[in-house]
């Protein structure tokens, strides 16, 4: 475990490696990694299995090499399209004989899981590029 360090403390070790000294791919890793509880979190507090399945680390290394997301991968097709109706709600719907079918309320949970987590996955981070820091330094 690496010992904790201040953002300022960060800064100066990362000034002290030149830019190329970090690959893209590891800091990508280090953002999996950091992202990891988030996902799970994601997964425990998602209202059905279809959603549940579809969260995940989204990462295309081509295009953003140093960067990551978290959210639906639409791996199961368009269903995972309920997640935003369950954190965001319906407006009324009918059929097409004019018959209310109902309106789903807004039941957010993506929004509130990823706010509670916001620190820890920024401690996450920190920990993290820390690590990759010292080592590079250390070598």
């Amino acid at each position: 475990m690496t010992k904790a360090i201040s953002d300022k403390e960060l800064r100066a070790l990362l000034k002290k490696l030149n830019r190329a000294a970090l690959k893209p791919d590891e800091i990508r890793h280090a953002l999996e990694i950091s992202a990891a509880p988030l996902v799970n979190q994601l997964r425990l507090r998602a209202p059905m299995e279809i959603i549940r399945k579809d969260i995940g680390i989204i990462s295309q290394p081509i295009k953003y090499p140093r960067s990551i997301m978290v959210g639906l991968r639409y791996t199961e097709g368009a269903k995972s399209n309920l997640a935003y109706a369950f954190e965001y709600g319906t407006v009324d719907r009918y059929t097409k004989a004019k018959q209310f079918r109902g309106k789903l309320q807004p039941g957010p949970w993506f929004r509130p899981t990823v706010d509670s987590m916001r620190s820890q996955i920024v401690t996450n981070m920190k920990n993290e590029m820390t690590k990759i820091v010292q080592n590079k330094l250390n070598k």
